[in-house]
């Protein structure tokens, strides 16, 4: 077959519908960008949200152990006081059941 001239407007119309759908797809393409990084993006700032009342609740329990630990030792001290009190009723009731 032999190549038959084409008028030069047709030729410019299709160069410019060639143009025109590579447009529609970068277009797309960067719609799809623009989504890809709004999601990202509240993605970002649930995380961030999220770690801040993390790190609130994280503090929150670390004063609840500090004070827990100053109960204990409270208690300890008085358990070995309640203890040093029963074993000297009991070396003095062992002495007077041995004398």
């Amino acid at each position: 077959m032999q190549d038959v001239p084409q008028h030069p407007l047709f030729l410019a119309t299709k160069r410019l519908v060639d143009a025109l759908n590579r447009l529609e797809g970068n277009l797309e393409q960067a719609f799809v960008e623009s989504d890809r990084d709004e999601k990202q993006e509240k993605q970002l700032v649930f995380f961030e949200r999220e770690n801040e009342e993390l790190r609130e609740e994280r503090e929150n329990l670390n004063g609840a152990i500090s004070q827990l630990k100053h109960q204990y030792n409270d208690l300890h001290k008085v358990a070995s006081a309640i203890y040093g009190k029963l074993d000297d009723a009991i070396k003095r009731l062992t002495q007077i059941i041995e004398n």
